[in-house]
């Protein structure tokens, strides 16, 4: 199986030799104060001294019970190293950029339980480098029965001025979990030979059980270093922030060639560890922050060995209740090695077997005693020593001549007990003219031991007594500890005293004393405050960083400074304000380079009075560097490289601007350079730098380091992912290798980000146009609006024009839109986000037509029609008909229009009652017009009955003459048909039927509708367009749909794919218009995207409930899903959704949902090398 993965772990090298040259200059100032208690200093008895070291003890397993355990292989899965089965293909890139592949054996240990590793893994003579991972939460035991492995692949990972660095491509051991070690039969474990190449790295907990066969852990050789020897065991995880893993030997038989780092905590309580130092560059052989030694033994071998230097070594505190150390030189001129180097160092018991060119430099008893080596003489030949001072020691006896050499005692009157049982009192003597302190024997006088009562107080309250026996002569100090706290001797008026000569028997009072000064002023808390953080700070160098809430640890003198920080998304920061603090930053780096670190306010390099390599020094970073979008302006740099932040970046940087760059690179420096950083294998983001010189010198294509000596505006070189960054008004002068972002390796990642070039090209190339737009801008946002967008810029809001973004409240927002129906722009007002039509107006009579000022093609013709009516108790409006171009929907937007009604010039409602209305439309400048009548319904008149006129003479009675009746009665014509008409028949009138003639029925006061036929064909408003049926398929801008729904109020589809197959970016919208028809798209359909190859990109819009099955399987360049959504699910998304997309790919997650999106991500095809970042 092939794994494809950037190697970016370094193993703790450090960039530059002079951080290390400064290092041993500071502990050489800084003065050692040791503690060395032997029990109860001159206790004849033998008392238990500090109550911590009895807890201590009363939890470790006495040798004889350990002996007696088994080792665990109950169940116990066995990793034979000879299976050719285990063996796996490696992939990675060096720092060249070079692939390499190479033949692997990984074995994960993912779950509690025994695990037994045996065999060679020499395979057909070929040594096969081996992996043996504790993952973390994991408690394992593992067994190693006869196990051999030899790893040898190293690659080079970064270039220091002169030399390419080589490291290994991982430790034989990561113990992220817990892991309790036993050896059944001797086993070996080799790293491989480079410059930082530990054999075991452990970021959890590893612990050395009792078993008496013997582990070896060797770094193999390298041309460099051809004597053996040098990191055997580290402790913290490069690259990650986390603190460093706990190493305790209970038990068991280490063989070790070289030194152990960067350990939270080292503890031996048993066991042997058989040391041997053959690399004479190697500051101390134990480096941890805490050390504690309560078993055990220690045989130490020196070889080459260079200047004064430590074996044990602490950040933070050194205790020795117990155990066995041995020096001996395999040379025959040794050098002087300080036994223990920490700010608060206290030995009670131990014995000390060392050889020539060991040393105790300014240490000191319980008691305040000054102690030193010194060389006893008249003592028992070839005799046992039982006591030193009342505490038991062994393995210590006398020469042939009686002697006693390097013996270490206080500097005051000492008793020594045989075997056999006989007292021997030494006194100290000062020879002033030869300043050398000797120890004398008394001869003359038994020794005499007074009782002594020690009572401990605190505010005036006894808390404590502790009663011992203290040979005649012996001298308290001002001071004393009982192996946690400090106490002062007082009178009985409470005047401190200075010291105590013991000659006699003696009753003390001893206050506790304040031993940590907290902002100059005595304090006696136990954590430190929470509203800053502290770094312990002593002779210019830096012990400890402190956060709010730590624990203050023990020891005398402790001097904690507050540091300017400040507490930001949940972690601490440090300030960076002025140059003075930039000095501080860098001295909490030498000791801890994961601190946070704020910009808090601008920069200016103009102001900086000395040399400044970066704002964090030389070493790598692995914080978070936040510029809180300050700038950094005006570096001038003549030939050091001009990385502003770090050479090389592990961690995050963020926020940062930089301005006005000035640089003369020479050619001795063999490295990648950059604005930012030299290297980045971490993230830069929301980053820019502007208005730059940069003079380069030409690549040396013979030397291996003048290979890698580039430029780049940016980043020099970039193995990890730069987003949201710009570079514009770079010069680069000179006849080096360029680069105007920066030199992008296989497996990182560029987005959305830009540099400003003479022509537009690709993704990244810009032009000062484009740039002073708003477009980069809006890009760079990518499209928010909303006030959480990183960048801002003046364009057309009145304020003077920016030429570039900047991250600037105070400056406009860039909004991007339609500017007309074709084109689409940037501006500091709103813009539409769909096209909209200008249009020019005309109106004749009741026709308006709208002409596109941006395309004259795009037309629509209203025309505004309404019929005479009579009334009927319905409203009669007006109809507009609108017409457009076929070239309208271009912009898919109708026109808005609004149809005005008035009455005698007011405007009115009412469109039931009778009278003229006026209907009309304005759009712009002109106005169509239409008048109509609704009439009131007309009322048949009578025929008057005419009347006979009397006459004067009486006469016959006249006849009255009928009307005429109509042969066929006459039918009403309607309103509308002929406007104005009035209908003609005669209510009263009585038709006669005529033969043949069907009998027409008497027009009653509603008129009778006119066929069809002769009916005037009124014009109709447009109906609102249909939804497609379910199960239809759409397409729209490329991209392939299908109806989900048809509802009338809310159809939706479905996104089945794209027809075209080289895009490499994919919105998938929330909406989507076809033919007028607005749909939601709400789900993803099954194997939509599957095994495109083109496709780098996919933003899910906000309606998406569901994801089908493979939708996305195999887009194996997919790095980056934005989702919009925040209702997805594992049950709405089907299998394998994500499977088999790149590697490298990272999941943008609404914050809210970003630990439920990731939990079911990962049971949908996405793997835990994929990055899942909120936004």
């Amino acid at each position: 199986m092939m794994e494809e993965n950037m190697l970016r772990e370094n193993y703790f090298y450090n960039r530059n030799q002079q951080n290390r040259n400064l290092r041993r200059s500071l502990r050489r100032r800084a003065k050692k104060v040791i503690s060395i208690v032997a029990l109860a200093a001159t206790l004849v008895t033998s008392i238990p001294f500090a109550a911590y070291t009895d807890a201590y003890a009363k939890g470790q397993t006495t040798l004889d019970e350990m002996k007696a355990l088994s080792i665990p292989t109950e169940n116990a899965i066995t990793y034979n190293l000879a299976d050719a089965s285990l063996i796996t293909n490696k992939t990675f890139m060096d720092y060249y950029g070079e692939k390499m592949t190479v033949k692997v054996i990984e074995i994960n240990i993912t779950k509690d339980g025994n695990y037994v590793i045996t065999g060679s893994n020499e395979i057909n003579g070929e040594l096969i480098d081996t992996h043996i991972t504790v993952a973390e939460g994991v408690e394992a035991n593992i067994t190693f029965d006869g196990a051999t492995i030899k790893n040898q692949t190293k690659y080079a990972v970064c270039s220091q001025r002169t030399s390419i660095i080589y490291n290994p491509i991982f430790p034989v051991m990561d113990i992220f979990g817990n892991a309790n070690i036993y050896v059944e039969s001797d086993s070996e474990l080799m790293s491989a030979g480079a410059e930082e190449n530990p054999v075991i790295r452990v970021t959890g907990k590893m612990t050395v059980k009792d078993s008496e066969a013997v582990l070896k852990l060797t770094p193999r050789a390298d041309e460099k270093n051809p004597g053996e020897g040098k990191m055997v065991i580290c402790g913290n995880m490069t690259g990650a922030i986390q603190p460093a893993g706990s190493l305790t030997v209970e038990g068991g038989n280490l063989d070790v060639t070289g030194y152990i780092k960067s350990i939270d905590k080292f503890t031996m309580t048993g066991g042997k560890i058989a040391s041997t130092c053959r690399y004479a560059d190697v500051s101390t052989v134990v480096l941890a922050n805490d050390i504690t030694i309560a078993g055990g033994i220690w045989d130490q071998n020196f070889d080459a060995w260079h200047g004064k230097q430590s074996l044990f070594e602490a950040y933070r505190n050194i205790q020795v209740s117990g155990g066995n150390i041995q020096i001996r030189w395999l040379q025959t001129t040794p050098w002087d090695v300080v036994a223990f180097s920490s700010p608060s160092t206290h030995i009670i018991g131990g014995n000390l077997k060392p050889g020539d060119g060991f040393v105790l430099e300014d240490t000191l008893d319980a008691y305040g005693n000054e102690t030193k080596l010194f060389d006893l003489t008249g003592l028992p030949k070839n005799a046992d020593v039982a006591e030193v001072n009342g505490y038991p020691v062994e393995g210590i006896q006398t020469t042939s001549d009686g002697e006693w050499k390097n013996a270490a005692l206080p500097c005051c009157s000492n008793l020594i007990k045989m075997k056999n049982g006989t007292l021997y009192k030494f006194d100290y003597e000062y020879d002033s003219e030869n300043q050398k302190g000797t120890m004398v024997a008394d001869t003359e006088n038994s020794p005499v031991v007074h009782d002594v009562t020690l009572k401990l107080t605190e505010d005036g309250t006894p808390i404590g007594k502790k009663e011992i026996q203290a040979v005649d002569g012996f001298t308290m100090k001002s001071e004393y500890y009982d192996g946690k706290n400090y106490y002062t001797y007082v009178d009985d008026t409470g005047k401190q005293l200075s010291e105590i000569r013991i000659e006699s028997r003696s009753e003390l009072t001893l206050k506790k004393s304040s031993t940590v000064t907290l902002d100059g002023k005595p304090f006696a808390g136990e954590m430190v405050p929470s509203d800053s953080m502290y770094i312990w700070k002593k002779n210019d160098y830096v012990y400890g960083i402190f956060y709010p809430g730590d624990p203050i640890p023990s020891g005398n003198n402790i001097v904690l400074e507050r540091v300017p920080s400040v507490q930001k998304n949940g972690g601490w920061y440090v300030k960076l304000q002025s140059e003075k603090d930039v000095m501080q930053i860098q001295d909490m780096m030498q000791i801890d380079n994961t601190i946070n670190v704020l910009l808090d306010a601008d920069f200016d390099y103009n102001k900086v009075r000395n040399y400044l390599p970066g704002l964090l020094g030389w070493t790598k970073y692995y914080g978070v560097f936040d510029g809180n979008n300050h700038t950094i302006s005006n570096v001038r740099r003549s030939d050091t490289g001009y990385e502003v932040i770090t050479p090389q970046n592990f961690g995050t940087i963020k926020n940062v601007h930089v301005k006005n760059i000035s640089d003369k690179c020479y050619g001795g420096k063999h490295t990648r350079q950059g604005i930012v950083c030299g290297d980045n294998y971490g993230i830069v983001e929301n980053c820019s730098v502007e208005s730059a010189v940069i003079e380069t010198v030409a690549q040396k294509e013979n030397s291996i380091y003048g290979k890698v000596m580039e430029y780049g505006a940016l980043v020099g070189g970039n193995f990890g992912t730069i987003r949201g960054c710009f570079a514009s008004d770079i010069t680069f002068d000179g006849e080096g290798v360029t680069w105007l972002l920066a030199h992008e390796f296989p497996y990182s990642t560029i987005e959305n980000t830009y540099y400003e070039a003479n022509v537009e090209s690709g993704d990244a190339a810009k032009t000062a146009e484009q740039f002073a737009s708003g477009e980069v801008c809006s890009l760079l946002n990518k499209g928010v609006t909303d006030g959480s967008q990183i960048w801002y810029q003046n364009i057309d809001n009145g304020a003077e024009q920016d030429v570039a973004p900047v991250a600037d409240t105070s400056h406009g927002t860039v909004y991007y839109g339609y500017q007309g129906c074709k084109t689409m722009g940037y501006s500091n007002t709103r813009l539409p986000d769909t096209p909209r039509h200008k249009l020019n107006y005309t109106a004749e009579g009741n026709v308006l037509t709208g002409v596109c000022t941006d395309v004259s093609l795009h037309t629509v013709t209203m025309s505004l029609t309404a019929e005479d009516a009579t009334y009927d108790g319905k409203e009669h409006k007006a109809v507009l008909n609108k017409t457009y171009s076929d070239t309208w929907k271009e912009a898919a937007t109708d026109v808005d229009a609004k149809i005005i009604y008035t009455r005698d010039g007011k405007p009115t409602t009412d469109l039931t009652s009778a009278g003229t209305i006026k209907a009309s439309v304005t759009m712009g400048d002109a106005a169509a017009e239409v008048m109509y009548t609704i009439k009131v319904t007309p009322t048949p008149t009578p025929t008057a009955t005419p009347m006979a006129s009397p006459s004067a003479t009486p006469s016959a009675t006249p006849t009255v003459s009928p009307s005429a009746v109509p042969s066929a009665g006459p039918t009403a014509t309607p309103a509308g048909t002929n406007p104005g008409s009035v209908p003609l028949a005669d209510p009263s009138a009585v038709p006669t039927k005529a033969p043949g003639t069907p009998a027409t029925p008497a027009p009653s006061s509603a008129l009778t509708p006119a066929p069809a036929s002769e009916q005037s064909k009124q014009p109709q408003a447009s109906e609102s367009q249909k939804s497609e049926p379910k199960g239809s398929k759409l397409k729209k801008n490329g991209n392939k749909y299908m109806v989900t729904s048809a509802s009338k109020k809310t159809p939706t589809i479905k996104y089945t794919g794209s027809s075209d197959k080289t895009k490499k970016k994919v919105i998938i919208p929330k909406t989507v218009t076809i033919d007028g028809v607005e749909y939601k798209v709400t789900s993803i359909g099954k194997k939509a995207f599957r095994n495109n190859k083109s496709l780098k990109e996919v933003v899910i819009g906000k309606n998406i409930t569901k994801i089908e099955t493979k939708a996305f399987y195999g887009c194996k360049n997919l790095r980056k899903v934005t989702f919009q959504t925040t209702t997805l699910s594992k049950k709405s998304v089907g299998k394998n959704a994500f499977g088999k997309i790149n590697n490298r790919a990272s999941y943008l997650i609404p914050s809210e949902k970003l630990k439920k999106y990731k939990r079911w991500l990962k049971k949908r095809g996405a793997i835990k090398q994929q990055i899942f970042r909120k936004y």
